[in-house]
Formats: C-alpha cells, sequence, structure tokens
C-alpha cells in the first residue's frame, strides 16, 4: 500500500441509516483490509504491481483473476463488477464481516470496487459490510479537507457500513507518514479540526458519533497522536517483519502480533491487528515509486497459520472486553499479494482459484467460541 495522491471529490448520498443487528454478535466482527491496486495499464499504480509480481518466484501470490501469458507477461485486472462480486463470494466463504477500504480520490483506478460495491443492491452484497481506511495526509490542509468529511459521512449513511459500540461508524486513520501533515497543517495538534469536523457532520447528518481509529506501526506514537486528534482507538496497518536471511518464521510473526496488542490495550482501546504475512520482496527486486521498503519479512504462512493467527486475536479480544470495546479485529490483508499480506484467493499452479486460505479461516470462523463456552 502508502501512496499518495492527490484529492478531488465530491459529496455521496446513500440511503439513509439503519441499525444494524441489536444484539452483541456472537463471537468479534472480523474485517480485512482492502488495497485495490489490481487494474493493470488504468495507473501507474496497477502497472508498477504488475511488475512486482512478473518473476515467476512470485507467481504464486498472484490474485486469482491474473492472467500469464505464453510469453511469460502478468496481466492483473481486477477492477471489473463480476470480479468484485466472485471476491464477495469469496469473503463470505471465508466468514469475513467487512472490508476496511483504503480510500482514494473517487476518480482514481483505485476506488473502482468500492464504487462497484456501492452500487450493489443490498441482498447482492451477501451480507457483507464495508468501512473506510483514509490515510491522514489525505484530507489536504485546511482548505481541502471538508469535501473529504462530506463524502465519508455520505458513507456513514449506508446500511452496510459497519458500526460498533452501539451504532457509531468504524473509520480508520492511517497515521503513519507525518511529513505530509505537517506540511498541510503545521502541527499534528492541528489535525484535530478534521476530527472534530467529521464528529460534527455526521451528528449533523443524525447519525452516532463515529468510531475512529488510529493505525500506526508504533503503539507509543499511534497513541501520543491518538490524543493530541481526539481519536478513539489504536490498531496497525500490519506488523513489519524481522530481519533475517531466510524470512523469520511464523512464530516470530506471532509474537509480534501479541506483542503490539498488549503494548496498544495498555495505553487506549484497540482493534488488534492480525497479520496474514509480510515479505516485500517483489518490490526490492522491482522497486515501485511509493514505497522503498527494507528486507524485513517474514516465511510465507500457511493457510492454517493464519487460522491461527486470526483465532489467536479472537481470543485476545475475548478475554480483554474492556481493552476492545468495539468488538472488532482487522487482517492484514484482503489483497496485499505483493506486500506479503492476503485472504483473498491467489491463481493456482493449475490455473484454478487457490481457495486453501478462505477454507482454513472459515473453519475457525465457524467453530470458535470464547473459551469459557469451549
Amino acid at each position: 500500500m502508502r501512496c499518495v495522491f492527490a484529492a478531488s471529490l465530491s459529496a455521496i448520498c446513500l440511503a439513509p441509516f439503519s441499525a444494524q443487528e441489536a444484539a452483541q454478535p456472537s463471537r468479534p466482527l472480523v474485517g480485512a483490509i482492502r488495497w485495490d491496486a489490481w487494474h493493470g495499464e488504468l495507473s501507474e499504480v496497477g502497472k508498477a504491481v504488475e511488475k512486482t509480481l512478473s518473476p515467476p518466484k512470485y507467481h504464486f501470490r498472484l490474485p486469482w483473476f491474473a492472467k500469464i501469458h505464453p510469453d511469460g507477461r502478468v496481466i492483473i485486472r481486477g477492477e471489473s463488477q463480476e470480479v468484485l462480486e466472485q471476491e464477495i463470494a469469496y469473503a463470505r466463504q471465508a466468514g469475513l464481516d467487512y472490508w476496511a477500504f483504503v480510500t482514494y480520490p473517487e476518480d482514481h483506478p483505485l476506488s473502482l470496487p468500492l464504487l462497484h460495491l456501492l452500487k450493489l443492491l443490498p441482498e447482492r452484497r451477501q451480507g457483507l459490510r464495508f468501512c473506510n481506511i483514509v490515510e491522514w495526509a489525505r484530507f489536504g490542509g485546511p482548505q481541502l479537507f471538508r469535501r473529504w468529511v462530506e463524502r465519508l459521512v455520505g458513507y456513514f449513511r449506508d446500511p452496510s457500513y459497519v458500526r460498533v459500540l452501539g451504532g457509531r461508524p468504524l473509520l480508520y486513520l492511517l497515521t503513519d507518514d507525518e511529513d505530509w501533515v505537517l506540511k498541510q497543517w503545521g502541527s499534528v495538534e492541528a489535525f484535530k479540526e478534521v476530527v472534530d469536523s467529521l464528529k460534527r457532520e455526521a451528528k449533523l447528518a443524525g447519525l452516532n458519533e463515529p468510531y475512529l481509529v488510529v493505525m500506526h506501526f508504533s503503539p507509543e506514537r499511534g497513541d501520543e497522536i491518538r490524543r493530541k486528534i481526539g481519536a478513539d482507538a489504536l490498531s496497525s496497518y500490519a506488523v513489519a517483519g524481522w530481519t533475517s536471511p531466510e524470512g523469520a518464521p511464523f512464530s516470530k510473526a506471532l509474537y509480534a502480533m501479541k506483542w503490539v496488542w498488549n503494548e496498544m490495550a495498555k495505553r487506549a482501546p484497540t482493534v488488534p491487528i492480525v497479520s496474514f504475512g509480510w515479505d516485500p520482496r517483489p518490490r526490492i527486486d522491482n522497486p515501485v515509486p511509493w514505497h522503498k521498503p527494507k528486507l524485513l519479512f517474514y516465511r510465507t504462512f500457511t493457510p492454517e497459520e493464519c487460522a491461527q493467527a486470526l483465532r489467536e486475536a479472537l481470543d485476545f479480544v475475548a478475554s480483554n472486553p474492556q481493552a476492545c470495546p468495539a468488538n472488532t479485529v482487522i487482517i492484514y490483508a484482503w489483497n496485499e499479494f505483493d506486500e506479503g499480506g492476503w485472504l483473498c484467493p491467489t491463481l493456482g499452479a493449475d490455473g484454478k482459484p487457490d481457495t486453501s486460505r478462505i477454507e482454513a479461516v472459515g473453519k475457525i470462523l465457524q467453530e470458535w467460541k470464547p473459551k469459557a463456552q469451549k
């Protein structure tokens, strides 16, 4: 992920608010991050990630809708309505409750899957909900942010938008790049104007105050930002790898996840991040213009390891209700194929979708119960 574009937006008026289930869910809500760069020649980002996954050694990461030509060229075009609807079916097979869309200007190809979802009638969404992740630099400065606020409040009105804690729209603020915000606002504290505006405009629209979750790789710095801008909770976009010539094993990844959960829970309410990997070597071999990763990576998780990580996170939420009041976890990721975290089916060696990860995760979500009930 991590690419920044100039914003040009228009407000969206969607269906009025309708309450989601009043009863407490039997398990925490499970969401997965979507980063929708998989549209080939429609943007420079799409062309770059086609290149990162072109070497044969990375073909096992290609999304299920990719094509490998006889000359070795890789074509990844997953921006269509038809692809999105099949992905909805896969997400529901995995037991996902929602996607968290990394949100870009409406006229950018990275927004196409979100826009397709919004056009679907509720029955074609199959019960899958959505929310937004917005890089805090994307709001722009004092002259630009209101258009973003208006757009987001429009999304909050959608009946399928994720709500927590009695009806509060869930919004993630990705806050890892502070230089942009300082250029736009002059200080971190000044960005509080955006947060105050989101709360105020949601109230004027007849909605509950949004539940704002700061995503930062550092629990300590994330909480400093959370307090300065008046947000509610902490999370992270991913859990980066360890230094290792062969890549760190899953045990190290699970240790790192648990460390992050506990460090965040010491400071503030948290939405635990469930990382399904971290391996940006495709971007090291074929650099992309928006991200220069370090050689820190985990060995590719097995489907069973993905399921275990999720089970551990669900157990953490159930065992720490005061630290996790929103009763949800967020998975990295649905489709970060070249950065190293994915749940979405990939292109199998036989040319068919490899659904082993969604099958393993789906089994866990069907069987999971709080430990006291097991």
